[in-house]
């Protein structure tokens, strides 16, 4: 701090002069120098970069932000609102350099962000000083993109004036310009001012085709246009044409096609107006311009600057005059229209602010003017710091470009800047306002302190000021102290100052008042406060005061120490005041008044005390003195070169003194100027100044300054010195360029400022001249328009012509005046240089072929003119040409004619004529066209062709120059020689035609020939051509349709005869529709189904995905190549009936009574019910929350066919859920939400229980238990004591509340009986009481119990209390038992239990987090000496419910069936199910299912999509575990490969396209979604495919254009459905040009590949496939050979017996593949359910897959029939069933299996891991066999796990996995012969095979194999499928006697796969049984 104070302490020593220290820290505001457009637009290719540059001082930092709100400003009239921030830099995308530049990137289209690339951005430069903003920059990125052109034709009237326009995309209209137009591909047509007399293209882009005639129909029309960003020039695709249609007769009035027009041009551009109307005959134009002030129209005369042609009204070189409101009146004898054009002219946008740099004094006022330049001006705004500045109390706008700012203070100061503002452009101009001479301003103040001796102190102040001020400090008015203790430190960082005293280790002494002053040459500030140190008083020494004569003195008393009590001053030894003039203040100071010298001089002594009486003085010498005072002096009137002095006397005043001299408050430094300072010699009170030669800079104030040590007197007298005018830049004579902008330099100085004016001459006489005065009401600034409005008078002085013309050319004077002096002025001559050009740039001419052509161009411009000709960039033949050149009489230019003598067609071309003079070059183009006969036509190509029409086009590349008008098509006929030739006429504006009438299948020859005025040309080469076949010309017939289910009609029919097909027939298209009620034919479209060729005359169709029961209209067409015949007659068919789909709506219930419910609803939607309701079903079920074990809650119903019904005998106050569905013939529909319903209240049931207990001898206590049917709310309890006395009277019931449940009976008297009974109390009533419980007092009180025992439901880890009330005399004694036995506290029923039960003190049994296992009866036992009592708790434990076991019956594309059984509900009732799903590639799905169902229908579902699915239950303890997931798939495949072996079928081909039809695409059962179509040309060099289409939408037919006549293409054709795609690859070869096409050359898939095969196969003796069989074969035949000898060895050894054995070997082998089909086909019946957790179900865990799994001996038990009833004689032996197991397999339920040594089986083939799978006895989902499925219908099917299944849900599909067709085995529900409950499923499959069951006991548990009826005891079972010849042998022998020979039995099963065995049994015999 010490050296830091010391720095500051030399550098102020150092800037001994303030005005030095003012420069060093005075700034410069930060002014913009380059900034970008107020528009940029860039390409996304090529990025952008905005420049921003300024300077300042300090530097200025430059960063950018987003423009926001009203010219992007922030409102303020402070400045102190806060700033938008900095833009941030956007990786890749926008990044701020360090120069200040901000760089966009180029990007890809896909990094397009609006707020980057289509935002505005401000530039803001930032220093100390100010804050300034550039001009908003609207930026714009434009991502590239492909376009095209169009032209839009013209319809117009001959005569008239025909306009084409380029139609440009919108999205980049903007950046595109028109250039250019094409004739005819040749002539091209440039924009220009008059045109060629008949095209006359407009700046704007139109192409005027003047006075249309018949000819002009005939040429084509294309714009170029080109992109001003890429530079890319672009030619329309589409040309346009002319269509002149013929003058109406009579008089047609104009009729304008465009009655108000707007354009926006810039300054110095060319401008054309259109009046283009239609009308006969041609009308006359007259042009008014509107005048702005009066409103009147003023005709309008041509001038060289603005003339009319053709109804045009041409503008040379627009400018901001020439905006306004032009009205185009076109008459003729009909009438006349009226066409407004309203015209901008814009001009770059500029302001300019004086004065750029101000310097007002605090509390003036300044002002600004911002001069506005460009057009137009639509805001002009202000802005201080970069905040807009509102109209206010300071801040005053006179207009909108004049700011005043009253009364300026210190936030004024900083950078104002003028905003000028347009649609499109911006500007910016910007000034600084500096404060002046300001006073000091303390802008922070020390405080006072009272503090111990002995810390540090720092006191500080900060001042601000201008110039910046100096601070010094005082101690009680005198300097501070001189000692190392105080240190003083000053510094200025920002314009302010900043002093600070720091004293160290504080003494006494130092304690008083201190005050810091703050001074400039302006004023000064103080402030003062006081330091107060504890201690005694001191009083520090005062040195001599300087006081002056007449004013007021004051004089502090140094006084230290604290506190003080008193301070008091004296005069020698007189106290102080002694006269009227002395005041002393309580704080010691001293006033004297009007001090007078010989009086109040001399000394003063100052004492100070405390209250403790310590005193200290001190000495003050006051010395009075007389202040200087100044004669006044003058300067007088000086004029520049004159002397002048004056002298400053000082006329009194004590000395001794001192004189100085300043101008402009600025001190005057002799030796840095001619102005001389002397004083006079012996005389130090006066001064003069003296300048020899004064001019305008020695104008100002000067000020004379006298001081002594009492005081500073100043006189200022003003010097003015008057200076004529003088040259600055004198004018010369300029040389001006034709169009471009001048400035005549006229810049003068002198004082006062001098005025110019400027003056042209009339004519070339010297003297007359017209003075340009300003226009009235011109703004002042830097730019004032002068009348005329192209000239403009620069504020220095200079006349700026904008665009000179020529008539500006001539001599202009410059005046310049300011009174002093006869002035300036000066004559110059403006002389302007025509540089070359010619109006029309370009022309066509027409000349006949032998003619000589004149082709003349026309250049205007200053002379001389240099021409030259050339023909398409090369120089003439001088020998058929000659060129003559002649110069213009009225104007300067020149003409050149060029003659061409005897041209010929190679004539024709561009001859360019090249002009120049020494100002300018310019060039005209003339297309020269020599007309003739049109040459032949050619390319005559085949665009279409049909069986009686052919269109065919054709080139004409040259048209003779002349139009066509037609062309003669011939054709005839190749049916033999002589054929006759037809003719037919085309128009001429045509290059194809179509020929009709033409016979199917025929060959024709084709010629055409082109006609123009000059004659007909020659004729084309023919063209041959092959008719195509019809379509069919009869419909199907036998058409036949038969339902078959509810969703599907089979539809049968023959095809239509021979003789009609007209080719060969492709297929069948089959349509439907469904048939509305009262619906006229045809009124719905039909759908359409394509059926291929079937090959035969017989076809037929499955039509699936119908709605249900609706009819359906069916018609066929047959179609071949050509299209499709005429439909068949409707056949009308209806779908089967079917369930209905949805609940039947808007139930509604209401109770009736206490017992009864009303219930209504409405039939379900009629689009729902699919058939005939035949009735409803009611399903309803208690739902209170209570167990519902202690209620029946089972659903009930109750069916009924009407709308309403009640439901009777409910239980009273009971909630009831209720649930209706409908159901057809079919079956019942879904079922409704649930509603809810109460039965209304009733008088509740007797309470459960009472005890009546002696608890005394004269008390009792009545305990009871709430009532069991409460049928209400309980309000009491009514408690009956009776007396049984002599009198008997009944005894007034007690009142008991309810949550009361025991009473107690006092005073109670011996040998008297009592009777109690209680009865509780709902709103409805009283209820029935207890039975009467009665007992007599005695003296005995024996044990007993007041608990109830009973049933408790309790959930799993819950504490439990049971409670064991005992009463008795003397206390009883408790005893638990649990289930009869002694409750061991520590060891409780549960050995899981972990916690040990507590019997609490009043006998409690509490059992804490209860298992199930805790379960069972608790008894509670008490006993006395006088008796004893019991009651037994059963506790029931509940848990959440045990995993179902899942599974699935059936799948279709959409949805999946599933079945479940739930074993173990955990004790509560399960509550519902919870069904999760998911694809395998997606996210979980939950549904929720009713707990009442056990089926349930996925639907909805992606077809051909693997599935997993899992189900949850859950009751009101939890879920139960989550079942084995399921991984099922939903119908359907990836498409099939489409029918290509006759290619027919599926392409249709043409000599340029190849069809196909897509129709006929096999989709697997998956809807296909798209095709993706490639081609390739077979020997194509790159072998690329090109994409026909990657979205191809399925359709009939889809084309492959673009393709050669005749060509070889390899096709490859992608379809995509849901469940994947399929490829198919062909080859197809389009026609040839004629119509024939080669079939022969079309191949299928596999002949492609086959062909391309062939190409890649290798030499034979290379080919493996080859080499390897044969060397192979060369081994077998030898080993053969030996094998054969060996066999006929062992045949002539062998017997009958091994034939027998060899022929069962062969038929085996012959069928090995066969019979493991078709055990495996059984085994796919037989379903495996998931692992089961009980035990009794681990048995049905593994089941086999497969035949490999199958061991093919078992033994089994046969038990002995049961007793037949009577009538169940036929049927008195049951059938045994038994499943296969493998080895290793436990015993089914009851049956007895027994495996036997088995031979060795072949080691299975197939991977590693099917094996292990089938090891594991896991369901291989691969395998898919087809079964047949049970079907049934029977609304006794309400087996738990059943469910009612409709027609449509039971059909079989062939491609299920196993396990979606097979029935759901439960556990248990695969019967022995010793089963008791036979198992429903195989009863429904009886049924469904026809096998009636008389009664229950007559089913039969069966597997799922084909039973057959049998008589004694029958075993079926499923036999290999044998392949050859021999039977099967079954062998059957008893197991307990394996000694006995087997017993064979043969059979011949006819390729069945069953067979049936027939044994007489033996009564509990075992048999095996082998096949």
């Amino acid at each position: 701090m010490l050296c830091t104070t010391r720095v500051v302490l030399l550098l102020a020593a150092a800037l001994t002069s303030r005005d030095v220290l003012a420069a060093v820290l005075e700034g410069q505001g930060p002014m913009i120098i380059v900034e970008p457009p107020a528009r940029l637009e860039f390409t996304n290719s090529s990025g952008t970069r905005l420049d921003c540059t300024a300077q300042g001082s300090p530097a200025v930092s430059v960063t950018w932000s987003a423009s926001v709100g009203l010219n992007g400003l922030s409102s303020s009239s402070s400045g102190s609102q806060q700033q938008p921030g900095p833009v941030p830099n956007v990786p890749g995308l926008r990044h701020q350099l360090l120069n200040g530049s901000l760089l966009f990137l180029p990007f890809p289209a896909s990094a397009y962000r609006p707020d980057v690339h289509a935002s505005a951005y401000r530039c803001v430069a930032t220093n100390s000083v100010g804050r300034v903003l550039g001009r908003e920059v609207r930026l714009k990125a434009v991502v590239l993109q492909q376009y095209e052109l169009r032209v839009k034709g013209a319809l117009v009237s001959r005569g008239n004036t025909a306009v084409l326009r380029c139609q440009v995309p919108s999205a980049v209209k903007d950046y595109l310009t028109v250039t250019s137009w094409l004739q005819d591909d040749t002539f091209n047509i440039y924009p220009s001012s008059d045109g060629d007399g008949k095209f006359h293209m407009l700046p704007s882009g139109e192409l005027l085709v003047l006075n249309v005639d018949s000819s002009d129909v005939y040429s084509n029309y294309h714009c170029r246009a080109t992109h001003r960003l890429s530079d890319e020039t672009l030619v329309s695709t589409i040309p346009g044409k002319i269509t002149v249609t013929e003058t109406p007769r009579g008089v047609v009035p104009p009729r304008a096609f465009e009655r108000n027009v707007n354009l926006e041009v810039k300054r110095d551009e060319l401008v054309i107006l259109p009046c283009i109307v239609d009308s006969n005959p041609q009308p006359e134009y007259r042009w008014f311009m509107l005048s702005d002030t009066t409103g009147q129209m003023q005709p309008l005369h041509d001038t060289e600057h603005r003339y009319r042609i053709n109804g045009l009204l041409v503008l040379h070189r627009a400018r901001a005059a020439d905006s306004g409101r032009y009205i185009c009146v076109a008459n003729n004898t009909g009438g006349s229209e009226r066409v407004e054009f309203g015209l901008l002219v814009t001009a770059p946008l500029g302001a300019h602010v004086t004065p750029s740099h101000a310097t007002v004094d605090l509390g003036r006022s300044a002002e600004f003017v911002c001069a506005t330049m460009g057009h137009p001006v639509k805001t002009v705004a202000w802005a201080k710091d970069g905040n807009v500045l509102r109209d206010g109390h300071r801040v005053r706008f006179v207009g909108r470009e004049r700011l005043q700012v009253l009364n300026v203070q210190r936030e004024d100061q900083g950078m104002y800047q003028c905003f000028v503002k347009n649609d499109h452009d911006m500007a910016q101009s910007t000034a600084e306002l500096r404060l002046g001479d300001t006073p000091p301003q303390l802008m922070y103040k020390f405080i006072q302190q009272t503090i111990q001796p002995g810390p540090s102190v720092s006191l500080k102040c900060i001042a601000a000021g201008n110039p910046t001020p100096s601070i010094k400090w005082t101690l009680d008015g005198f300097p501070l102290p001189q000692n190392e203790r105080f240190l003083i430190g000053q510094y200025a960082p920002h314009g302010d100052v900043i002093s600070h005293v720091n004293i160290s280790a504080v003494n006494v002494e130092d304690g008083g008042t201190y005050e810091c002053i703050a001074t400039n040459r302006v004023g000064d500030a103080r402030h003062r406060a006081q330091l107060n140190v504890y201690g005694l008083p001191h009083v520090r020494s005062m040195p001599e005061i300087s006081a002056v004569a007449g004013e007021t003195l004051y004089v502090a008393c140094p006084v230290a120490g604290y506190p003080i009590d008193s301070i008091k001053w004296y005069r020698g030894d007189r106290l102080l005041p002694i006269n009227r003039r002395h005041l002393v203040f309580k704080n010691g100071t001293l006033v004297i008044e009007k001090l007078q010298a010989n009086q109040d001089g001399g000394s003063y002594t100052c004492s100070a005390s405390n209250k403790q009486g310590n005193t200290a003085s001190g000495m003050a010498h006051i010395n009075v003195m007389v202040p200087p005072a100044i004669t006044p002096f003058t300067f007088g009137e000086l004029s520049q070169g004159e002397r002048v002095k004056v002298t400053c006397s000082v006329k009194r005043g004590d000395m001794p003194l001192s004189i100085s001299w300043s101008k402009d408050r600025r001190p005057i430094v002799e030796h840095a100027s001619d102005v001389r300072v002397t004083d006079v010699a012996d005389d130090s009170y006066s001064s003069i100044l003296a300048i020899s030669s004064v001019t305008s800079r020695h104008s100002g104030n000067y000020t004379c300054v006298a001081r002594n040590p009492a005081k500073e007197t100043a006189y200022t007298a003003e010097l003015v010195v008057t200076v004529p005018p003088s040259w600055v830049v004198e004018p010369e004579n300029k040389d001006a360029k034709l169009g471009q902008n001048v400035v005549l330099n006229c810049q003068v100085e002198g004082f006062p400022k001098p005025t110019i004016a400027w003056k042209k001459a009339l004519g070339y006489k010297p003297g007359e001249y017209s003075e340009l005065r300003p226009m009235e009401g011109s703004t002042h600034g830097p730019i004032h328009p002068v009348q005329g409005g192209s000239m403009q008078l620069l504020i220095n002085g200079s006349l700026l012509i904008e665009s000179v013309k020529q008539e500006d050319e001539g001599r202009y004077l410059c005046e310049a005046s300011n009174g002093i002096g006869i002035g300036l002025s000066a004559v110059i001559t403006l002389t302007v240089n025509a540089p070359v050009q010619f109006k029309i740039r370009s022309k066509k001419e027409l000349v006949r072929r032998g003619s000589t052509a004149k082709l003349q161009c026309k250049a205007s411009g200053d002379n001389p003119i240099m021409v030259k000709w050339q023909k398409e960039n090369s120089h003439l033949d001088i020998h058929s040409i000659s060129i003559k050149n002649s110069t213009l009489t009225q104007e300067n230019g020149l003409i050149s004619e060029l003659l061409i003598y005897d041209t010929k067609r190679t004539d024709s071309g561009v001859y360019t004529c090249f002009a120049s003079n020494d100002f300018g070059h310019d060039q005209m183009a003339i297309h020269l066209l020599v007309q003739d006969a049109p040459a032949k036509p050619t390319n005559l190509r085949i665009l279409e062709y049909e069986s009686r029409k052919v269109t065919f086009e054709w080139n004409q590349e040259q048209d003779g120059n002349s139009p066509i008008t037609r062309y003669v098509v011939s054709y005839r006929a190749l049916h033999g020689v002589g054929s006759q030739v037809s003719q037919q006429v085309v128009d001429g504006s045509q290059t194809s035609t179509t020929v009709s009438n033409l016979l199917p299948d025929t060959s024709y020859t084709i010629q055409v020939a082109a006609e123009n005025q000059l004659g007909v040309g020659e004729p084309s080469d023919e063209l041959q051509v092959r008719t195509s076949d019809e379509q069919p010309s009869h419909s199907p017939q036998d058409l036949m349709v038969e339902a078959r289910t509810s969703t599907q009609l089979h539809v049968s029919w023959n095809s239509p005869p021979v003789d009609t097909w007209n080719g060969q027939l492709l297929g069948y298209y089959v349509g439907h529709r469904e048939m509305m009620s009262n619906e006229r034919a045809g009124t719905n479209q039909y759908n359409f189904t394509t059926v291929p060729w079937p090959g035969n005359g017989k076809a037929e169709l499955k039509m699936d995905n119908l709605k249900k029961f609706t009819k359906y209209c069916i018609v066929v067409q047959a179609f071949n190549m050509k299209g499709a015949g005429p439909t068949s007659t409707e056949v009308v068919a209806q779908t089967l009936e079917d369930v209905p789909e949805a609940p039947p709506r808007d139930l509604h219930c209401a109770a009736s009574t206490s017992e009864s419910i009303e219930v209504n609803w409405q039939p379900p939607p009629d689009d729902k019910v699919h058939g005939v309701i035949q009735g409803y079903r009611l399903y309803y079920e208690a739902v209170e929350d209570i167990d519902l074990y202690q209620i029946d809650n089972s659903a009930q119903s109750k069916m009924t066919k009407s709308l309403t019904t009640v439901l009777h005998g409910l239980l009273k106050y009971t909630n009831y859920s209720i649930q209706v569905l409908s159901f057809t013939h079919v079956g019942e529909g879904v079922r409704s939400t649930r509603i809810y319903c109460r039965t209304k209240e009733d008088v509740p049931g007797p309470p459960a229980d009472v005890r009546l207990l002696a608890t005394s001898q004269d008390t009792a206590l009545v305990t009871w238990l709430p009532p069991k049917q409460p049928n209400g709310e309980i309000q009491k309890y009514y408690i009956y004591v009776r007396v049984m006395d002599s009198t008997g009277r009944k005894v007034e019931p007690k009142v008991v509340p309810s949550s009361s449940f025991e009473y107690e009976i006092r005073d109670l008297r011996k040998r008297h009986r009592y009777e109690v009974w209680v009865a509780a109390l709902t709103r409805v009533g009283e209820g029935p009481g207890t039975p009467v419980s009665s007992f007599t007092p005695t003296n005995k009180v024996s044990a007993a119990i007041a608990s109830f025992g009973g049933h408790i439901v309790v959930a799993s880890r819950k504490d439990v209390r049971l409670p064991c009330r005992a009463v008795g005399q003397p206390e009883p004694v408790r005893q638990w038992l649990a289930n009869g036995r002694p409750l061991n506290l520590q060891h409780s029923a549960s050995e899981q239990r972990s916690t040990p039960l507590q019997i609490l003190s009043d006998g409690t049994l509490l059992m804490a987090s209860v298992l199930r296992t805790d379960g069972g009866d608790y008894t509670c036992v008490v006993t006395n000496e006088h008796g004893k009592d019991q009651i037994t708790y059963q506790l029931s434990v509940q848990v959440p419910p045990a995993t179902p076991l899942l599974h699935s019956t059936g799948s279709s594309s959409s949805s999946i069936q599933l079945q479940w059984k739930l074993g173990d509900d955990g004790g509560s009732p399960v509550k519902g199910f919870v069904l999760h799903y998911k694809p395998e590639q997606g996210e979980w799905t939950e549904t929720r299912v009713d707990r009442h169902h056990s089926t349930f229908t996925l639907s909805g579902l992606r077809c051909g999509t693997q599935y997993h699915v899992y189900l949850v239950a859950y009751n009101r303890l939890g879920s139960s575990p989550s079942s084995v997931v399921l991984k099922e798939r939903t119908r359907g495949s990836k498409p099939l490969p489409p029918p290509l072996s006759a290619a027919d079928a599926f392409l249709v081909l043409n000599a340029t396209k190849i069809g196909l039809r897509l129709e006929s695409w096999p989709d697997g059962g998956c809807p296909i979604v798209y095709f993706v179509v490639e081609f390739v040309p077979v020997g194509s060099a790159t072998g690329e495919w090109q994409v026909a289409s990657n979205n191809v939408q399925p359709q009939r037919l889809f084309f492959i254009n673009g393709l050669n006549p005749g060509s070889k293409y390899r096709l490859r054709v992608i379809a995509h459905n849901a469940a994947g795609s399929t490829t198919a690859n062909l080859i197809a070869t389009t026609t040839t040009t004629n119509g024939f096409h080669d079939l022969s050359a079309t191949v299928n898939a596999n002949d492609a590949e086959r062909n391309r095969n062939d190409l890649e196969r290798p030499p034979l003796h290379r080919d493996v496939k080859v080499v390897a069989p044969l060397a192979i074969s060369c081994l077998a035949i030898p080993l053969s050979l030996l094998s054969v000898c060996f066999c006929l060895k062992k045949k002539n050894a062998g017997g009958a017996s091994s034939a027998a054995s060899a022929a069962s070997l062969q038929n085996h082998s012959n069928s090995a593949s066969e019979s493991k089909s078709a055990a495996q086909q059984y085994y796919a019946t037989v379903r495996k359910p998931p692992p089961s957790p009980a035990p009794d179900f681990a048995t049905l865990e593994c089941i086999p897959e497969y035949s490999e799994d199958i061991y093919p001996y078992a033994t089994f038990h046969v038990p002995p029939p049961p007793a037949p009833a009577p009538h169940e004689e036929a049927m008195s032996t049951k059938l045994q069933t038994f499943v296969y197991r493998g080895i290793g397999a436990e015993l089914m339920q009851g049956a007895s299996f027994r495996h036997l040594p088995s031979p060795p089986r072949a080691k299975p083939q197939g991977p590693k891991s099917d094996r292990q799978k089938r090891n594991r006895c896991k369901l291989k989902t691969d395998r898919r066999e087809s079964e047949e499925y049970d079907s049934f219908n029977s609304e006794s099917d309400t087996e738990q796990g059943t469910s009612s299944r409709t027609e449509s849900s039971n059909q079989l599909d062939d491609n299920l996995h196993p396990a979606l067709n097979a029935d759901l085995l439960y556990p248990g529900g695969l019967e022995s012969s010793t089963s008791t409950e036979p198992s429903p499923i195989a009863e429904r499959r009886l049924r469904a095979l026809g096998i009636k069951t008389p009664n229950k006991s007559a089913r039969y548990g069966m597997p799922p194999m084909i039973p057959h009826n049998a008589r004694h005891s029958t075993t079926s079972f499923m036999a290999p499928k044998i392949g050859g010849g021999g039977d099967p042998v079954a062998k059957v022998r008893p197991v307990a006697s394996r000694n006995l020979q087997d017993n064979n039995k043969s059979f011949s099963p006819n390729k069945q796969r069953a067979g049936q065995l027939s044994v007489i049994s033996s009564k509990n015999a075992d048999y095996s049984i082998r096949v």
